[in-house]
């Protein structure tokens, strides 16, 4: 689905980038169990991905599927369970309820946009999940092919 952008997300976005991108990084290296630096690759990716999927929330392009898979590719090696991987994509719908009480936005947004908004991070979290289990099944089609290929070898040295 294509979503446009309203110029009240526009706005708030745009207004708040820096912070919420900021934010949004906090909570996705705070789901690793060793503390995660910010000079690292993965926080690296991580802040690039983000900020992508910060821009790409009103429309549905292809830099925003990848930046979609690239995290959820990083979160489907961790070993956490899917619940807590995919919560960091719940994040923005709290960072922008309290942008907007802040600058008392909220007032002036109507319910329609706001719920517009809701239901496109809902949505996102809909895709995010998608992406994540497309990883996870692959990571599992791996192991039991690795699996097989012990197997055979082993097999082999034995027939030897």
């Amino acid at each position: 689905m294509n979503y446009s952008m309203s110029t009240e997300w526009a706005y708030i976005i745009d207004a708040n980038r820096d912070v919420i991108i900021g934010q949004w990084l906090d909570c996705s290296l705070a789901l690793f169990p060793e503390k995660m630096g910010y000079d690292t690759p993965v926080a690296d990716a991580l802040a690039e991905a983000l900020g992508t999927l910060l821009t790409g929330l009103g429309k549905e392009d292809q830099r925003f599927m990848d930046a979609l898979d690239d995290i959820t590719r990083i979160l489907a090696v961790q070993n956490f369970p899917p619940s807590r991987a995919i919560s960091i994509f719940f994040e923005p719908k709290a960072m922008f309820r309290e942008i907007m009480k802040r600058s008392n936005v909220a007032e002036s947004l109507t319910q329609k946009v706001q719920t517009e908004f809701s239901s496109r991070i809902d949505e996102l979290v809909l895709q995010a999940f998608d992406s994540y289990m497309q990883h996870r099944e692959k990571i599992a089609q791996l192991k039991v092919e690795e699996g097989s290929r012990r197997m055979f070898m082993a097999l082999r040295r034995a027939e030897a």
